[in-house]
């Protein structure tokens, strides 16, 4: 059985010496370059309490077959969000790193590319609780309850984005019952907008991290691994960085300064890093985003090896990622990426895994290739995850999809999850959204929805259901879904909906 605390065995224990050297802020999430700084968490923001009866311990946009995707700017995205402000002092340069192969961080499956040689020694987690991690646990009755010990359930810390112009705030700060939701079903948690560029450097050589460390605080507290998004990107960007006039070199020593600040705050924190999120576009030869992408188009492609070499030389015990959507099968774009990552590799780029974010639309076909793609990056020995998955679909006036694609929508979960359950570095799957009524699809996708989850005041749709029967009869068998009285209750909701 999975616990947290012993989530980051046989992983990388060296940590870049002064990341955890942080002082007390001025001011609240506020902090200028030069100063190092250390948030608490919100009191609010607290751990569950303690394990009831039969709970179990562990720890821890769409487009299938779909060609492009609308940008992203000004949408809800992947977040951002963290670390020491200024330019820390860092012993050593960017280097090659050591690409010895071990577990990593979390429930890795199997050896692959981990963070680092194995050791015993372990950084800790500056927002850990007192007397150290939390050890998650969860009721049988819930997604990560019945999960197999190797693999993360997650969600996202919803927040900034496209809720910044609802009628609503921000659900992850504001609403006491949406976070003990999470932490009562996921054993993962993503900062949906948090982390993003916009968020966390709003000011040059300002960082703001009061909302990205209570995320962190939280999951920390709840036993929940992290997933931190992004540290790259071409969108949600502020305006001093997209419309400042800078050379190369103070380019590439803004980047390199937010990676290490962002990555060093949340050493021993942050398990899986989206480090490059999005850098190839949808055209038919899956060219790299040289225009829309300020780091490639200023400073090159060859700036990836860099960024890579930076966040692990913070965390060496993280695992790093690339992220995209419509990399749903075998396709121009994830040749591009796998043809990338095997070059880095034999570069010595730390480069670890591979996350498709698995957006996708009943308007479109889904590509039976899904698993296959997994397969061959897990082949390079890398990990690999779903990011983000969610399933959208044309809604009527109630804001639900036709009982039909509502069916496909939930078969079409549990075909990702079955993907990702026979690839053996597959150990993450992230569902991006929680309620409807806060998904950032009907805000991107006008008259399409019902991609998530859950429904009104969280109720099961049956897309929970079947991903909570597919977990139960990987790990249990079928026998166990049928005869347990736990799951009485998803039995019933996929009856109804004839699944």
């Amino acid at each position: 059985m999975f616990t947290r605390s012993n989530r980051r065995t046989l992983t990388a224990a060296v940590v870049c010496a002064g990341a955890l050297a942080l002082g007390t802020p001025t001011m609240a999430g506020a902090v200028p370059a030069q100063q190092a700084t250390t948030l608490t968490a919100d009191a609010g923001v607290s751990a569950k309490g303690a394990e009831k009866a039969g709970q179990k311990s562990q720890g821890r946009p769409d487009h299938a077959g779909q060609s492009g995707r609308p940008d992203h700017a000004g949408q809800s995205g992947r977040p951002d969000h963290a670390g020491q402000s200024g330019k820390p002092d860092h012993a050593g340069q960017p280097g090659p790193p050591d690409h010895a192969k071990g577990k990593g961080k979390g429930k890795g499956k199997g050896p692959g590319h981990g963070g680092g040689e194995d050791s015993t020694g372990q950084t800790q987690c500056q927002f850990a609780p007192e007397g150290g991690e939390a050890e998650g646990s969860w009721d049988r009755d819930s997604l990560a309850g019945v999960a197999p010990d190797d693999l993360r359930i997650g969600n996202i810390a919803a927040g900034g984005g496209h809720h910044s112009d609802a009628d609503y705030p921000d659900p992850f700060p504001s609403d006491p019952p949406y976070r003990d939701h999470l932490a009562s079903e996921y054993s993962s948690v993503t900062h949906e907008n948090y982390l993003k560029w916009e968020f966390v450097q709003p000011e040059q050589g300002v960082y703001d991290f009061e909302q990205a460390d209570a995320v962190v605080a939280f999951a920390e507290a709840n036993g929940m691994d992290l997933r931190g998004h992004a540290l790259s990107w071409h969108s949600q960007n502020p305006d001093w960085l997209e419309e400042g006039d800078f050379t190369e070199a103070e380019l590439r020593e803004i980047l390199e300064d937010h990676v290490r600040t962002v990555v060093s705050r949340y050493a021993g924190c942050i398990d899986q890093w989206d480090v490059a999120n999005e850098i190839f576009q949808d055209d038919e030869a899956a060219s790299i985003r040289d225009s829309e992408n300020i780091w490639i188009r200023e400073l090159g492609p060859e700036i990836l090896d860099d960024v890579f070499t930076w966040a692990h030389e913070e965390d060496p015990e993280a695992l790093l990622f690339y992220n995209d959507y419509n990399v749903d099968g075998l396709n121009a774009k994830a040749d591009a990426y796998y043809d990338l990552i095997r070059e880095q590799l034999e570069r010595g780029v730390p480069v670890h895994g591979f996350g498709a974010q698995t957006h996708l639309s009943m308007q479109y076909g889904f590509d039976d290739s899904y698993q296959e793609n997994l397969q061959r990056f897990d082949d390079l020995g890398i990990h690999t995850a779903v990011t983000e998955i969610d399933v959208r679909g044309e809604v009527d006036e109630n804001d639900m999809m036709s009982p039909e694609d509502r069916a496909g929508a939930a078969e079409r979960y549990a075909t990702v999850l079955q993907a990702c359950l026979e690839v053996s570095l597959c150990n993450s799957f992230t569902i991006w959204g929680t309620l409807d009524a806060q998904s950032w699809v009907p805000n991107t996708f006008p008259g399409e929805g019902d991609a998530t989850v859950h429904e009104g005041d969280y109720e099961r749709k049956p897309t929970y259901c079947i991903i909570q029967r597919t977990l139960v009869e990987h790990v249990e068998g079928a026998s166990a879904w049928e005869d347990d009285a736990s799951f009485e209750e998803c039995r019933g909701i996929l009856e109804s909906a004839g699944l």
